[in-house]
């Protein structure tokens, strides 16, 4: 059957997916395009509900991934143009979206075995925020924290920044510092402050085979307070004129340097 209206319980419940409120209450979260949706088929998280606007659908493999993507169980909800729009995020949908089932993955939760992560601490920007998870995704690290006052993870607009690369990682979706720093060392797992404050340059590091890497906002970097609990401080030699760098850009320098010790 197909749904014509905005005011339909499950066009609100969908709609109430943008704010952390609605997320919380029903436990998922949207994602919306093509793109997103494809790194959800044999993704790590759960399809609940999958909303498709057949008058918004275009591109023959849109057409194909609601195919498959119906076969993951999800409840299929077909709408009119203006249901769909009315929960959209984007300015063009493209007329397939799903609420996902929210993980609550807890630091105890994370793989013994993961070698490499990230913590952000107080990351407020959702495009910084989606860009960090799609750089520790590419650098194959297994897991980004989300510490302190951070953008929630799973905002609509994080999401679509990462890409997809939500579905590939363990995301742990606020923790205070001081429990990352515990879980760490219970862990056997060193800690890297990415900061300027009495750090060697990163070149200059041997890092150990099981690290996290701290990174902080966007403002003011990585807060002393909790650079100081830190095993290993690095910082990033910047010998222009600007005064910092983008923190998913600086992130990136300090892993693949990790990853090109790894290698020797």
């Amino acid at each position: 059957m197909l749904i014509e209206s905005a005011q339909n319980q499950h066009v609100k419940r969908l709609r109430s997916l943008a704010t952390r409120k609605g997320r919380r209450a029903h436990e998922q979260f949207l994602v919306e395009g093509v793109r997103a949706l494809e790194e959800a088929v044999g993704g790590r998280l759960k399809l609940e509900t999958l909303a498709i606007c057949p008058a918004l659908i275009g591109a023959e493999r849109a057409q194909q991934l609601v195919g498959e993507l119906a076969e993951s169980g999800a409840e299929v909800l077909e709408m009119a143009e203006e249901p769909f729009r009315s929960f959209s995020q984007v300015q063009a949908p493209e007329g397939v979206a799903a609420a996902v089932a929210m993980p609550a993955t807890r630091l105890q939760d994370l793989p013994p075995d993961l070698d490499l992560a990230i913590a952000a601490v107080d990351l407020r920007d959702p495009g910084n925020m989606g860009s960090l998870l799609r750089t520790a995704d590419a650098a194959g690290a297994g897991a980004v924290i989300a510490a302190g006052n951070c953008v929630d993870v799973f905002d609509p607009k994080v999401v679509r920044a990462t890409a997809g690369s939500i579905f590939h990682l363990h995301v742990v979706n606020g923790a205070a510092p001081g429990e990352v720093f515990d879980w760490a060392r219970a862990s056997g797992v060193q800690t890297i402050a990415g900061t300027l404050e009495r750090a060697r340059p990163h070149t200059r590091i041997r890092y150990p085979k099981r690290v996290l890497v701290f990174v902080g906002n966007e403002a003011n970097g990585l807060p002393e307070a909790v650079a100081k609990h830190a095993d290993l401080r690095a910082c990033i030699p910047m010998p222009g004129r600007a005064e910092s760098l983008n923190v998913t850009v600086a992130a990136g320098i300090l892993i693949w340097e990790i990853l090109r010790q790894r290698e020797i």
